[in-house]
């Protein structure tokens, strides 16, 4: 009865016409829906409160007029009671209650899945033996828990807003260049972690961040919780500047490993993205300094104080072309921001190359890499986040 009432609280549109008020993010309910019938599980993967669990709610808005209700099943796994059920065990409840012939359709909308009892293992098993379509959300996951699901997945990477998407958020319609150039300046300040910017309370972005260090990290992985905490704020005012382990453990006085740890971990959870230099050679790439970006520039801002223009402009560009795997790259003491396959990208917010950047810059285009200069709001105007 417990486990019932848990479903039935979680699924309100077993009983009346669900409606969804939240903004809708098109560019990724559209490709959600492209996947309805497909077999693959679609996961969805991003930081915590970026908005999964809203577009998992909003595909069930939709998917209610396509097939019976009754087959839709969503559950949290961060609910304490289903710590106590197996989803075979939940599945079974489900049809039962719902009336349901194992030969017919289910779709069942899993959020926080790291959360569930061996629940990676029982995800894969259900698709492989059931008629069914599974979507499933994560805040955290490392690369060995991925590889539970290798090959039968989809991933979409639920991102910040675009500056689209803030506009959209903040109401503010407008093709007049002058007020765009300044809602550009504000969500370089602002970021787009969507709750944050219908409320524009900032200790909304301080609590998130706290969550993520505490539960997300500390807590699961048995870390040192003030020690995180310093690092995180240590990488806040060096976004986009070479930075080596080295160097953080003296002033964190912590060990070198320590810190390698720390920060694999804060990328599991997309608070932090590292990026590598781009090398042919394995050894160069690995040991050279890394760079450092946020995954909402928001957070800067949040516990700062202050921004950059620069940096921040950097990390909204590493941020759209995220799904590139971008590398920075240097060259005879000379930098470019990114390279990502045959494509270069340096930003120039309202700044200059240098003479030794155009000379890279042109050598590079000989060698046949498309060049990328992006200098203002429009490029992040022009184009759709890539999924």
């Amino acid at each position: 009865m417990e486990l019932l009432e848990v479903m039935e609280n979680y699924n309100p549109w077993w009983f009346s016409e669900f409606k969804d008020n939240s903004i809708m993010r098109d560019s990724y309910l559209s490709r959600m829906e492209k996947q309805l019938k497909t077999k693959q599980i679609t996961l969805l993967l991003g930081l915590r409160r970026i908005g999964k669990t809203t577009l998992l709610k909003q595909l069930i808005s939709k998917l209610q007029h396509k097939v019976s209700p009754e087959k839709i099943l969503y559950l949290s796994f961060d609910h304490p009671l289903l710590s106590n059920y197996s989803l075979g065990d939940i599945i079974k409840e489900f049809r039962k209650r719902n009336e349901l012939r194992r030969r017919e359709k289910i779709f069942l909308f899993l959020d926080e899945i790291l959360y569930g009892k061996d629940l990676l293992q029982w995800i894969k098993v259900i698709n492989d033996n059931e008629n069914v379509k599974v979507y499933a959300t994560s805040s955290s996951m490392l690369k060995d828990q991925k590889a539970l699901l290798t090959g039968r997945t989809s991933t979409i990477r639920v991102k910040p807003l675009s500056f689209k998407e803030y506009l959209l958020f903040r109401g503010k319609r407008t093709d007049e260049a002058h007020l765009l150039e300044r809602y550009f300046t504000e969500y370089l300040r602002d970021g787009g972690i969507p709750q944050y910017i219908l409320s524009k309370d900032v200790n909304y972005l301080i609590e998130l961040a706290d969550d993520i260090l505490k539960k997300d990290v500390s807590l699961k992985y048995r870390v040192n919780y003030v020690k995180l905490k310093e690092l995180f704020l240590l990488l806040l005012s060096r976004i986009g500047k070479p930075i080596t382990y080295s160097k953080l453990s003296k002033v964190l006085s912590i060990k070198e490993e320590t810190v390698e740890s720390y920060l694999s971990l804060l990328s599991s959870t997309e608070l932090i993205y590292i990026v590598y230099r781009y090398s042919k050679s394995y050894n160069e790439r690995i040991y050279s300094p890394k760079k450092i970006y946020l995954g909402d520039v928001g957070f800067r801002y949040a516990f700062t104080g202050s921004f950059s223009l620069g940096s921040n402009f950097e990390n909204l560009l590493f941020l759209q072309i995220l799904e590139k795997d971008p590398l920075y790259f240097l060259e005879k003491g000379v930098e470019i921001d990114f390279i990502a396959g045959k494509e270069v990208f340096e930003c120039k917010f309202n700044r200059e190359l240098s003479e030794k950047q155009e000379s890279l810059i042109n050598r590079l285009k000989k060698r046949g890499y498309k060049i990328n200069i992006v200098d203002s709001w429009r490029f992040f105007l022009s184009i759709t986040l890539p999924l």
